[in-house]
C-alpha cells in the first residue's frame, strides 16, 4: 500500500477516534448521579494498538484492520443511536 494513502487514513481515523473518545468521555458523565466512564478510552488504546501493528513489517495488514475496529464500532453506535429515536 502507498505510504502516503497509509499515513492519510491513520490521520483521519485517529482524529475520528480521537475527537469521539474525548466527546464520549465528556457526555458520559452529564447524567444525574453519574460519573465520567473511563472505558471510553479503550478505543483509543485499541487504535493505538493498531497503528504500532502497522508500523512493524510483518503485522501491517493485521494493524489496520485493528486500526478501523474502533472506528466501525463508533459508527455502528452513531447508527443505532439515531435508529432508536422513534
Amino acid at each position: 500500500m502507498n505510504k502516503i494513502i497509509l499515513i492519510i487514513i491513520n490521520v483521519i481515523t485517529g482524529l475520528f477516534v480521537g475527537i469521539n473518545t474525548l466527546i464520549g468521555y465528556g457526555l458520559s458523565g452529564i447524567g444525574e448521579g453519574s460519573t465520567n466512564n473511563i472505558r471510553i478510552f479503550m478505543l483509543m488504546v485499541v487504535w493505538i494498538i493498531g497503528l504500532i501493528l502497522q508500523l512493524t513489517l510483518e503485522n501491517k495488514l493485521i494493524g489496520l484492520v485493528i486500526t478501523f475496529i474502533p472506528v466501525i464500532f463508533i459508527i455502528l453506535l452513531f447508527t443505532v443511536a439515531s435508529l432508536d429515536t422513534v
